[in-house]
């Protein structure tokens, strides 16, 4: 297997940066006549999937709309993943998941690991415990060959004051982490890193952030349905042209929630992505 970087870039080349997110929330599955249980959670994403013909570069489950069904609710993000993976799709998969030493390493074991029935190619953490402390986390990560996307300036309004606080050395918590993950992500070699970041799309301040990444992926939240556009993340963020991933979620049901209109949706997005290249 190929390191996750470039799995991700060879897939960027060949289908456009987009990235798909399924939040299988109850009004969502509603308004697509599916009905609101693990099934439902399943079979819009296997829905996704097969609107997008298994040609995207990178599928996005929001872990938390299967987890509210319990285990019942795990299988079928099992099941959607096992799927995708198995059609050549990556799979990032969005826990924000962040925690100290034996704690963040048994995280990294549920989705890392030959044993796993959970295997992902990428998972999304937060590092309000000090990104230092992720390394266990990073470690397992990095020796399957997975990746890692660091909430760094998150595209809800309320995180700013968290993100942008002065630190003692004068840096912002967002500055320090963009620091610290190019680091880690430099001890790796040239190029671009397993270790990428989640920067908002709605961020004004974004290209400050995304300027002291230069070796990760960006993953940019807020596209659709938070009111930020593809031509809104190529003027935020120029310097990541080829490297930004736009995730459009809710707004994939623009047209509809067939597999005709999601396909016509996916399709006009790509297009538009193609842009970030």
């Amino acid at each position: 297997m190929s390191t996750f970087a470039a799995r991700l870039q060879h897939k960027i080349a060949e289908h456009s940066p987009l990235c798909v997110g399924v939040d299988p929330s109850a009004a969502l599955l509603k308004s697509c006549n599916l009905p609101n249980t693990p099934e439902g959670a399943f079979e819009f994403g296997k829905r996704v999937l097969e609107a997008a013909e298994f040609r995207i570069s990178l599928l996005k489950p929001q872990s938390a709309f299967f987890e509210r069904f319990g285990s019942a609710g795990l299988k079928a993000v099992e099941e959607l993943t096992t799927l995708a993976r198995s059609r050549d799709v990556l799979v990032l998969l969005d826990g924000k998941r962040g925690d100290i030493d034996t704690t963040g390493a048994a995280y990294a074991e549920g989705y890392f690991s030959s044993s796993t029935t959970l295997r992902v190619d990428a998972v999304t953490t937060h590092v309000y415990l000090g990104l230092a402390a992720l390394d266990p986390f990073l470690d397992i990560a990095v020796r399957a060959e997975g990746g890692v996307f660091v909430v760094v300036r998150s595209s809800n309004p309320e995180g700013r004051e968290l993100q942008t606080a002065r630190m003692a050395n004068g840096e912002t918590v967002a500055q320090n982490l963009c620091r610290e993950i190019t680091l880690r992500n430099r001890r790796q070699g040239e190029g671009l890193g397993y270790i990428g970041a989640v920067v908002g799309a709605t961020c004004d301040d974004a290209a400050e952030s995304v300027e002291a990444l230069p070796q990760s992926f960006i993953l940019a939240p807020g596209v659709g349905a938070q009111g930020a556009t593809m031509q809104d993340v190529l003027k935020r963020m120029p310097s990541a042209r080829g490297r930004v991933l736009p995730n459009v979620s809710r707004a994939i049901l623009a047209n509809g929630g067939n597999v005709a209109d999601i396909r016509t949706t996916i399709r006009g997005l790509q297009e538009q992505a193609r842009e970030l290249l």
